[in-house]
């Protein structure tokens, strides 16, 4: 017999068909969804409630996992043969839909026949609520955009750190629990629920899966033949209108729409890197809670369907992704949309114009609900890279940088720490440009237009020092981040920002007569020096430039300055 939980403020009612349906304007809080959980955890012995980790305010996190009774742990689920849904809800809390829609799931997974059958070949495994501390703090203000529900939570989490964007640098708790328990658990499809912020338009859901042009060709394969023709069939037959996640070009979709390049800082593009097909719901903001709740429900459904209809074509497809990304070779790097590459999109949206701000005084856009249009728009989606980086034997990093080192291991990338000393043939970088941030950004003052210049040298890598071999799956989340100039890299993240500072300096009086020795004994360059003179009459005029022109390029200029400290090793 199974045990049917109370209903909760309203959350969720069925009718007599057995049609599943969310009803009401109230979300469940973190303490409700828990307790629910573990009501079902009870119901069936294939449920399970667990702790996974913490939150940055010592909050517990959960994961709920739900098979047809194969068992609750990773291995005696690859056992039976199974695949892994993973979905992750309340990354923003203050976009709830898909904590209801996912114990709405649940409570249909465990109370119909019909739906348990989803789970013949597949395992569901929930987050309940990832952002704990963001969703404590409840209101009805946050989201100004939004409509619905009654209150909510923040966006971010105890310190104040946007979740989906710390997936590579894992500087949260909550990251380093998830990233933890995504390695234990394996899963094959990524699921994360949101609610959209942007334009209006007459789309229930906006859907955002890992860009096509990233993905390994298997992958990329499954998803277009067999996740996505499902996903939409399924929503359009229960009446949720459903359109591709975007951005648009300048103010409103008819001028444009742009496709999303998820870098590894967001949860699809970091999952991409380790060969699993990720997948956003954009719940669109000014539907009604409920409704934007069902169309949650319905597609985490018609995933879950997708996946149970091809299971044995999915694995391969992932064993195939594995097996080639640890054979590249070269790899594509800091990707971004090919605005010359143009298709067009049916578009059901609502007729749009200016009016004269009453606030500003100026133009606004305002939409016109009962001018609803059909139209086809610019959709711009074809991804490339503007970076190819050849593969490396490996990267050799000394252990002054723990910090990188630390996330490799969360990431459980293969590694030697060295027992002995050990002398490497290798490319060493020179950082020799960047673009700065003028503010911070979760967290860090990042880099951008990094380039470097790069030398052949021996390098000698200490005891306990880390070599990290090339030839394995995770060989792109290693280079995404080791490669200084990849957009997320540690090194744009600043990790490495210490090496950008000049630890010594020099004394114009002393250094004048040492400068006067060197520029004798080096004609090269005293020549260099006069060059610079003659091609910039304001450097001809600055003595303390010219100091520094002959210093830094004496011996007694700090060698680590601007070096780059992991190497490329090349044999």
């Amino acid at each position: 017999m199974r045990t049917t939980l109370p209903i909760l403020c309203s959350i969720l009612a069925i009718n007599t068909n057995a049609q599943w349906r969310f009803e009401g304007d109230s979300s469940a809080t973190w303490e409700q969804a828990v307790a629910r959980y573990e009501a079902l955890a009870h119901s069936r012995p294939g449920a399970s409630l667990r702790v996974i980790g913490h939150d940055d305010d010592g909050s517990p996190i959960h994961l709920f996992v739900l098979d047809d009774g194969s068992g609750a742990s990773p291995d005696s689920i690859r056992a039976a043969g199974k695949n892994i849904l993973w979905i992750t809800n309340g990354i923003h809390p203050g976009e709830p839909d898909g904590i209801d829609a996912s114990l709405l799931l649940a409570q249909a997974l465990l109370d119909s026949d019909q739906y348990m059958g989803l789970l013949s070949h597949t395992a569901v495994c929930i987050v309940p609520v990832y952002n704990v501390s963001g969703a404590k703090v409840r209101n009805s203000t946050s989201r100004v955009n939004q409509m619905g529900p009654v209150e909510y939570g923040f966006r971010g989490n105890a310190r104040n750190l946007n979740l989906n964007r710390d997936f590579i640098k894992a500087d949260a708790r909550n990251t380093r629990t998830l990233v933890s328990a995504l390695n234990t658990w394996d899963p094959d499809v990524y699921f994360e629920t949101h609610v959209s912020n942007g334009a209006d338009h007459r789309y229930v859901m906006e859907l955002l899966v890992t860009h096509p042009d990233k993905l390994d060709t298997n992958l990329r394969r499954f998803m277009h033949q067999r996740l996505m023709p499902r996903q939409q069939d399924w929503m359009a037959q229960r009446g949720h209108a459903m359109c591709p996640y975007f951005e648009t070009r300048e103010d409103i979709p008819e001028q444009g729409l742009m496709g999303f390049v998820d870098g590894p800082r967001y949860s699809t593009g970091y999952n991409a890197l380790r060969q699993r097909i990720g997948i956003l719901s954009e719940a669109h903001m000014l539907k009604p809670f409920a409704e934007r709740v069902n169309a949650t429900f319905q597609l985490l459904l018609a995933t879950l369907a997708a996946m149970n209809e091809h299971p044995k074509e999915l694995a391969e497809a992932r064993t195939k992704a594995r097996a080639s990304a640890s054979e590249q070779v070269r790899y594509p790097a800091d990707w971004v949309i090919d605005t010359a590459s143009v298709q067009r999109l049916p578009w059901k949206g609502y007729a749009a114009d200016t009016a004269t701000s009453a606030v500003t005084g100026l133009p606004r856009w305002r939409y016109h609900r009962d001018r609803p249009t059909e139209v086809e728009v610019p959709w711009m989606n074809r991804a490339v890279p503007r970076l190819w980086i050849e593969r490396p034997v490996g990267y050799l990093i000394p252990q002054a940088w723990h910090e990188t080192i630390d996330r490799l291991r969360l990431d459980r990338v293969p590694m030697d720490v060295l027992a002995k000393e050990r002398t490497f043939v290798a490319e060493v970088q020179r950082i020799t440009g960047h673009r700065d941030v003028k503010r911070p950004y979760e967290g860090h003052y990042l880099h951008r237009d990094i380039t470097t210049d790069t030398e052949v040298d021996t390098v000698v890598g200490r005891v306990r020092d880390v070599f990290v071999p090339m030839g394995h799956a995770t060989d792109a989340l290693v280079m995404e981040i080791l490669e200084p100039r990849c957009a997320d890299s540690f090194f744009a993240w600043g990790f490495f920002d210490a090496i950008l500072q000049q630890k010594e300096w020099f004394s114009d009086y002393v250094f004048e007569d040492i400068a006067a020795e060197l520029l004798a004994k080096d004609p090269d360059l005293a020549a260099a020096l006069r060059s610079e003179c003659d091609r910039d009459p304001a450097f001809a005029k600055d003595a303390k430039a010219q100091l520094t022109f002959v210093y830094q390029r004496s011996p007694y200029f700090e060698a680590s300055y601007k070096r780059y400290p992991v190497a490329r090793v090349i044999q």
